[in-house]
């Protein structure tokens, strides 16, 4: 635990000061406290000192990057947040009814005059980094299988040396997709008031000053500790998969997350209201431990789902699914691999 408390203390100090969303020690702490509560159905590999150290190491990754280059940051900075309006729509865009890809939002958005790019599209940064661990875990899945079944000793060691850079692969995705998942469960991520109330209707006279910094990294990194929010992770109630799931199926799945986590923030302008922040009052830090429980809670469980899905998962080209290539209904080749 010390070596871990050495390595979120690390991340803090060396991230630059431009990076929003938790901060480095609150991504830093998602990512950690998740991959500790890994089940031990998910493949060892993801649960080894190690990859919990580099999984840990990765939550700060996408804010570390703010700053590469303006392209860059253009593309990819609306995909930490959601303009979530007090309707519950992203400019009449149902967060129920999320299209089924990034193009057919955009489209839905360009409707309502706005774009991707000034809305936010969080929802599509889950979304596909949820299908890309899927299939991180399928390759793995055949790996292992190919690596100990393929009649060919040639063909033992290809996929052998797959499976070795399928465990590097996996774990970097994983790592950085989970500051995506860390993301949308600080409200001042998923609402149009991210950075006080705005030009919105305030009856309750919430602050238009900006918050969004003091509140995910002055105030986490003065009050919060790992030791606190793995004491209030609630336990997984997530069922298992009988299919490949579909987009809309997990789209679901992330909608309900984001609206949780929209659900809090009113309750977060009225601690600010209250100065709870200021001093670090219980029912601040409470409500902190909590949001930020949900997001390990969240990491864990989709991580999960994930191993739990790429059974049914396609692989290789042709297509062929993880469960008739192990069940041995396919014949094993370095097609499976998808390469050359």
């Amino acid at each position: 635990m010390k070596r871990y408390a050495a390595l979120a203390l690390a991340c803090a100090l060396f991230v630059p000061a431009h990076a929003l969303a938790w901060g480095a020690r609150g991504h830093t702490m998602i990512n950690l406290l998740a991959a500790q509560s890994f089940p031990t159905e998910m493949p060892a590999f993801t649960r080894t000192v190690s990859a919990i150290e580099e999984i840990a190491t990765l939550g700060p990754e996408e804010d570390r990057l703010k700053g590469a280059g303006g392209s860059w940051d253009a593309d990819n900075d609306p995909g930490h947040y959601l303009n979530l309006g007090d309707d519950g729509t992203i400019d009449g865009v149902s967060l129920q009814a999320l299209p089924e890809s990034m193009s057919a939002y955009a489209i839905a958005l360009e409707a309502a005059h706005t774009t991707p790019w000034r809305a936010g599209y969080l929802p599509y940064s889950i979304i596909d980094g949820f299908e890309q661990l899927r299939e991180d875990f399928a390759y793995w899945r055949v790996d292992v299988y190919g690596a100990r079944h393929a009649g060919d000793a040639g063909l033992r060691a290809r996929f052998a040396e797959d499976e070795a850079l399928r465990e590097t692969l996996t774990l970097r995705d994983l790592g950085v997709w989970g500051h995506f998942v860390g993301d949308a469960c600080q409200p001042l991520h998923v609402t149009v008031h991210f950075n006080g109330w705005g030009n919105y209707p305030n009856p309750r006279g919430y602050t238009e000053a900006h918050i969004h910094s003091r509140f995910e990294s002055d105030f986490v990194d003065r009050f919060i500790t790992a030791d606190i929010v793995r004491t209030h992770v609630p336990l997984s109630t997530q069922p298992l998969p009988a299919h490949l799931l579909s987009q809309s199926e997990i789209a679901a799945m992330v909608a309900a997350y984001l609206e949780g986590t929209s659900s809090a923030v009113a309750p977060l302008y009225d601690l600010e209201n209250e100065h709870g922040f200021d001093g670090g009052s219980p029912a601040a830090v409470d409500f902190t431990v909590h949001q930020l429980a949900r997001g390990v809670a969240e990491l864990r469980d989709l991580s999960d789902l994930a191993w739990l899905d790429s059974l049914y998962a396609p692989v290789g080209y042709p297509a062929n699914s993880v469960q008739d290539i192990v069940n041995g209904r396919v014949p094993l080749s370095a097609s499976l691999l998808g390469t050359v």
